[in-house]
């Protein structure tokens, strides 16, 4: 009778340790369950993002645990502002204007791009000659020609205030947006399909962008310094300043 009443303790005491070891178990595989996505940030002109406050380096991934929401801030560069950010995964592209953007990452790959304008649109033409080289950036929803680069491969087969034509062709899902360059003294956008473009300077730097074709971010006005409407405006005040100096200095004569 003993014998037996110590079998039973010595089976109640098993069954206790596999209720533990399942429980363990379980334990261990809920941690292991958690998977880890990369973020891939792409390189892009006029600034710079950060995630949770860390700063994202372009051209590279950035990792985090599957389920976890991202605030990623951007921050312009002098000479520019911040338009939004675009976001692809798997499921299709986004676009937000808010700044900073929240999103829960649920899927094991996706990207993040931050498009930046400029707040002034060059268009002063240079006299100098010889090489130029241009970087062409790759971005988000597209491809170019000449191929673009997530670092920006450099071709040195350009001359100065020579023209050349850079092309581009949007991917599944999104639409042309614009073209920007920029060089040491600034930025300029171009809204044409193809690139016409004159390097005004030894070293260019050319990015192609694109939306997702549900988007409704819109490029903002950009204030030309050199446009036309700029120059008639400026010489339309003129006249008026100019006649009014006029107008009152004839009153006074005629006094």
């Amino acid at each position: 009778m003993l014998k037996l009443k110590n079998l039973k303790f010595f089976a109640l005491i098993l069954l206790t340790s596999a209720f533990l070891v399942l429980a363990i178990n379980a334990n261990v595989y809920s941690v292991n369950a958690a998977t880890t996505t990369s973020v891939f940030v792409f390189t892009t002109l006029g600034g710079t993002i950060q995630g949770n406050g860390t700063a994202l380096a372009s051209g590279a991934y950035s990792n985090y645990t599957t389920g976890d929401t991202v605030a990623f801030t951007a921050t312009a560069s002098s000479g520019f502002k911040f338009l939004c950010f675009e976001y692809c995964s798997s499921s299709g592209g986004l676009t937000s204007t808010l700044n900073p953007f929240s999103k829960t990452i649920l899927v094991s790959t996706c990207a993040i791009e931050a498009i930046f304008t400029p707040t002034t649109n060059l268009t002063a033409s240079s006299t100098s000659s010889g090489a130029a080289s241009v970087s062409l950036f790759a971005t988000i929803g597209g491809t170019t020609v000449p191929s673009s680069g997530l670092t920006g491969p450099t071709y040195t087969n350009y001359t100065i205030g020579t023209v050349s034509n850079f092309k581009e062709t949007p991917g599944v899902g999104f639409q042309f947006f614009c073209w920007i360059t920029q060089t040491s003294t600034g930025a300029t956008v171009y809204t044409a399909n193809t690139l016409s473009f004159k390097p005004t300077s030894s070293s260019t730097a050319i990015e192609a962008l694109w939306i997702p074709t549900g988007s409704t971010v819109t490029l903002p006005t950009i204030v030309s310094e050199f446009s036309a409407v700029s120059l008639t405006i400026l010489a339309a005040i003129l006249v008026i300043v100019a006649f009014g100096a006029y107008a009152y200095t004839r009153r006074f004569k005629v006094k």
